[in-house]
């Protein structure tokens, strides 16, 4: 693997997304409710007419808030608040991920995308197992590779051939971080449902 702390950093840039859309809406959202305030303020300060409501009644309207009625939509407006704020919150915290895996089969940075992978996977399940075009369906996630097989009638795969093909090839590749593999054999019935 990259023994050098600036390609550990160059693979990281690469596999991990920057929050930068979320943050530019929340800040734009924050910056159009502070001028939204300052204009009515400003108003309020000139004698002239609110916008949409005074500074004072909205301060009054916040005040009366917890006790004003029907009390289900002031919980329901509440839980609602609460749900944005941990969302924002985990959008913060967690890191985004791009769909790419990092190879440690050279001293130098290998970042791949997951569809590559995804693709010589399904090659290699295909070949081994002697099954037609498109009979193989792989998806990478981040921790995962879902493998499924539609074999032709008659043709009987086992699920755990299907997983020591596919962490085989992984295997070669040396994916970090590791993926965990998930097979599916699908009966003809399967496949047919599912087309």
């Amino acid at each position: 693997m990259m023994a050098s702390p600036v390609l550990t950093r160059v693979v990281r840039r690469e596999t991990h997304s920057p929050r930068t859309v979320m943050t530019v809406i929340v800040v734009v959202l924050i910056a159009l409710s502070a001028v939204y305030a300052g204009i009515e303020i400003v108003l309020h300060l000139l004698g002239a007419e609110p916008l949409l409501v005074a500074p004072g009644a909205a301060l009054t309207w916040l005040i009366a808030l917890p006790a004003a009625q029907p009390q289900p939509a002031v919980i329901a407006g509440g839980s609602a608040v609460a749900v944005i704020g941990v969302i924002l919150v985990w959008l913060a915290l967690s890191p985004g991920r791009r769909p790419k895996h990092a190879l440690a089969v050279s001293p130098h940075a290998v970042v791949v995308d997951n569809g590559v992978i995804a693709s010589a996977v399904a090659e290699r399940v295909r070949r081994e197992l002697d099954l037609s075009r498109g009979a193989v369906v792989v998806g990478i996630g981040h921790r995962g590779a879902d493998v499924t097989v539609r074999p032709e009638p008659g043709q009987i795969i086992e699920k755990s051939r299907v997983r020591s093909v596919a962490q085989a090839e992984l295997a070669d590749y040396r994916v970090v971080p590791a993926l965990r593999v998930r097979a599916r054999v699908l009966r003809a019935l399967d496949a047919e449902e599912a087309t």
